[in-house]
């Protein structure tokens, strides 16, 4: 077609606006031809424009199903907006297109485990395991959805890899977390409290951890200083009188996804996993006025309905970062729920020395950080109770573990939902969950996390002591900090 060359050089000059333009009259001229319509999408993902981009694409395969470029860029456009299902559809398609496709069978991978099709994640990781190209990664992989899949010489060779300097960096630091995962299958915890000191302090070391501790208690800070009682009084319900939302905050590894789970398999809630929603909002301050706060509270809600929500379900929004802004949204939204899950500190902390996050956390890969952020949160969630009476309600991990239906009852009364059995079984639900807690929320609850660290208990001393937690005669203990 004549113009495709134009347009293409466009694009590789990076005048994107300029191509769309060349690709879109293209378009126009020969409707039948997908390749213009394919190219916009592509200009639209490179523009962060991903609905479009989805929309263009299914267009696309729908007049030309073999096209695998554009099933795969389906694939990690739906991904990337949390339509799993769809995601791990279009991967499919690309794979039986190109089967020595490895990003799209990574892309694969990565949305079964997420819809909880474990054994079939698996499957596709032991695929890419074969390739050495994706070898380390692939087994990564397995280790996070099953440690019990990782055999004796699987574990051989990844910890010959870890320990070997010319492997990629991030590909050792997921090893040794990996290892660790496997290792405490096997009972062998001084082993695998080493595996995961070694992904830490690797981890760690690519990090500006003071940058990150400076600007989240500037955060803290600044939160404080806006959200004073006198602003309490004077602007709450100003935002809107919305009692949809339900925010669910608390440290990552708390066990928020499980409240998240029991929630959302109530026949009236639905729920959409960390949004980021609020805190983008925030990124340039905190609204000041009555007309600011409406907006900024009909903002959010859009941001729902374009995520799905229905505009009249509850919703439940696990967004942790908002424990920062829970003293804003208790003004904002003064008939919204906002459930704060509690976990043993020592737990707690230990648990994030576990996790490899995808992002962010950056103070949350050395014992002693870990203890001073904990410290930090809670204290500025004490502070939010203050200001806000009343309005944030507090649940016990171990108190939903230990008695699951008397709490998963008291959890719906606090949010005014109606007692539905369902909840109990949250375990069976479909939707896809994208946190760290994927695979062990697919199975039915289960208590044996809870005094986890005791294990470990010589090895976790610098967290203790950071956190002040003074264990009793009987090896219970009592956060002296928080």
């Amino acid at each position: 077609m004549r113009g495709l060359d134009e347009a293409a050089a466009h694009f590789r000059a990076g005048r994107l606006d300029a191509a769309a333009q060349v690709y879109r009259r293209l378009e126009r001229q020969a409707p039948d031809d997908v390749r213009p319509g394919y190219s916009l999408a592509v200009i639209d993902i490179n523009q962060g424009r991903l609905e479009r981009a989805r929309d263009r694409l299914v267009a696309v395969v729908a007049r030309e199903p073999r096209m695998a470029a554009a099933q795969h860029n389906l694939g990690a456009v739906s991904q990337s907006l949390g339509e799993w299902s769809s995601a791990a559809e279009a991967y499919a398609r690309a794979l039986d297109l190109n089967p020595a496709a490895g990003e799209s069978r990574v892309g694969l991978a990565m949305a079964l485990a997420a819809l909880g099709r474990s054994a079939e994640a698996v499957k596709q990781n032991r695929a890419l395991a074969v390739d050495p190209t994706h070898r380390w990664p692939a087994l990564t992989r397995i280790a996070l959805i099953d440690a019990g899949e990782i055999g004796d010489d699987d574990l051989a060779a990844m910890q010959a890899a870890a320990s070997d300097e010319a492997t990629p960096a991030a590909q050792r630091v997921g090893l040794w977390f990996a290892l660790g995962e496997a290792l405490e299958r096997r009972a062998r915890d001084a082993d695998a409290f080493e595996a995961y000191a070694q992904g830490n302090r690797l981890q760690r070391a690519a990090l500006d951890v003071a940058a990150a501790a400076r600007a989240n208690a500037q955060a803290a800070a600044y939160v404080t200083e806006m959200v004073t009682p006198k602003f309490v009084a004077e602007h709450v319900g100003q935002g809107g009188q919305s009692a949809a939302p339900i925010f669910v905050v608390g440290m990552p590894r708390s066990g928020s996804t499980l409240i998240e789970q029991i929630l959302a398999s109530h026949p009236l809630v639905q729920a959409f996993g960390e949004t980021g929603l609020l805190p983008r909002l925030l990124e340039r301050g905190y609204p000041k006025t009555a007309a600011g706060l409406r907006e900024t509270a009909a903002r959010y809600l859009g941001g729902l309905r374009a995520r799905g929500w229905d505009g009249s379900s509850r919703v439940v929004d696990k967004t942790l970062e908002n424990y920062l802004h829970a003293g804003l949204i208790g003004v904002l939204f003064p008939r919204a729920v906002i459930l704060h899950v509690v976990r043993d500190p020592v737990d707690n902390g230990f648990a994030c020395y576990r996790q490899l996050f995808a992002e962010g956390n950056e103070t949350l890969y050395d014992l002693a950080d870990i203890g001073a952020e904990y410290l930090r949160y809670r204290g500025l969630m004490e502070t939010w109770s203050a200001r806000l009476p009343g309005r944030i309600v507090e649940v016990g991990y171990e108190a939903l573990v230990t008695d699951p239906e008397t709490q998963a009852r008291r959890l719906l009364a606090e949010a005014g939902l109606a007692w539905d059995p369902a909840v109990l079984r949250f375990h069976e639900r479909q939707a896809a969950v994208q946190t760290a807690s994927a695979s062990q929320v697919r199975r039915p609850i289960y208590a044996t996390s809870a005094g986890r660290w005791r294990r470990h208990a010589e090895r976790l001393q610098p967290l203790i002591a950071a956190l002040g937690f003074t264990p009793d005669s009987k090896g219970n203990g009592a956060n002296d900090g928080t």
